[in-house]
């Protein structure tokens, strides 16, 4: 029997259970830099169930060089991960989509007839390298959306080149860019700077979505933090599209 972290439900009032959908999180074993084994998923997994979600998207990276996952990959794992869980009767949803980086690959791969992992409909979670804005932005942005795609740009918070061009912001919304925050962001488990940004986002009512993308359990540490701090009061108010996602399924 596995040895859970987290054995104690939060109260109704204090926990995760108004967000329900997690729709950013790498609880896939062994393929990307999240969970390396099944029973490191199963941690996450029951740890994030016992904090009130009901819904779990797995959002593999996709990278052309770090991690070439494969549509038909992640989907295998999905599967196999979710036959673990109805193993434990667990009152959770497992689904799949994928973190697709900005590359030349994806690129290709948006152009393609494969359709893309979507978190749900056409909403596509993409990113970029913290450290440089990706060259192929705008041609990414620009395939997405001729070929119906929404795109969804994963920890906008985190891109430390737009922290001192806010105003960058303002133009990835203006081409229609949804915006996911890192909800340990909150938590200063990044730095003050990319809390700060968080922080700034928040306030403008930028986000669309949120998402814990958690690789580990001091991830689910760092979120349940936020339970204590002021700007849960925040997160529990501000107009989340999160529930709009429980229960709904991919057509893949």
């Amino acid at each position: 029997m596995l040895n859970f972290l987290f054995k104690n439900t939060k109260t109704d009032n204090n926990n995760w259970n108004f967000i329900q959908t997690d729709i950013h999180s790498h609880i896939l074993p062994g393929i990307d830099d999240g969970a390396p084994k099944i029973e490191d998923s199963l941690a996450l997994i029951d740890a994030m169930r016992k904090n009130g979600f009901k819904k779990m998207v797995a959002t593999p990276h996709v990278s052309e060089d770090l991690y070439p996952n494969t549509k038909e990959k992640i989907l295998e794992q999905r599967d196999f991960v979710r036959q673990k869980v109805l193993g434990f009767n667990w009152d959770i949803e497992i689904d799949a989509a994928a973190e697709y980086m900005i590359d030349e690959g994806f690129i290709a791969l948006t152009e393609s007839k494969e359709k893309l992992l979507a978190i749900s409909d056409n909403i596509v979670l993409v990113e970029m390298s913290y450290l440089v804005e990706s060259p192929f932005l705008n041609n990414a942005l620009f395939a997405m959306q001729v070929h119906g795609y929404q795109p969804l740009l994963a920890h906008p918070e985190r891109y430390n080149f737009y922290h001192h061009h806010l105003e960058k912001y303002d133009e990835l919304k203006e081409r229609g860019c949804l915006f996911q925050l890192n909800t340990i962001a909150l938590s200063g488990y990044y730095g003050k700077g990319v809390k700060k940004t968080a922080e700034y986002l928040l306030s403008k009512n930028m986000y669309d979505y949120c998402g814990s993308d958690i690789h580990h359990l001091r991830h689910v540490k760092a979120l349940n933090s936020i339970l204590e701090m002021k700007a849960f009061q925040q997160i529990q108010q501000y107009p989340f599209l999160n529930n709009a996602l429980y229960l709904s399924r991919n057509a893949v």
